[in-house]
């Protein structure tokens, strides 16, 4: 099975893990990082998160295909693709996008003001 996790982590926490990978030669897990909440939520907002999931619902298909699916302008659903593309949340091969995670998880902390 293989799983993501989207979590908001500091440069320094993630080269710390990229460390012990690189002295452990055991891998770590698969992350996608991101620099503060802020930056998360709005790079990953209801309208992608719709699309990953109807891409794990019904496997890889046409971005004109999954327009239809979720009822959106083509033109859209294209820029969306391209920011999920770009982070690395899907993947796409033959004209077709895909999720390649079984398991996507969402880590993060929110800490009171010191």
């Amino acid at each position: 099975m293989r799983t993501v996790t989207i979590e908001v982590s500091s440069l320094k926490r993630s080269l710390v893990r990229v460390r012990r990978a690189w002295k452990t030669r055991e891998p770590q897990g698969e992350f996608i990082s991101f620099d503060s909440l802020e930056t998360l939520l709005k790079t990953l907002t209801p309208k992608r998160w719709d699309l990953v999931r109807v891409l794990q619902d019904k496997g890889p298909m046409a971005i004109r295909a999954l327009a239809r699916q979720v009822e959106r302008d083509v033109k859209n659903v294209h820029a969306d693709v391209q920011t999920l593309l770009n982070i690395g949340l899907i993947e796409s091969a033959n004209g077709r996008i895909r999720v390649p995670w079984d398991e996507i998880r969402a880590e993060f902390v929110v800490r009171k003001a010191a």
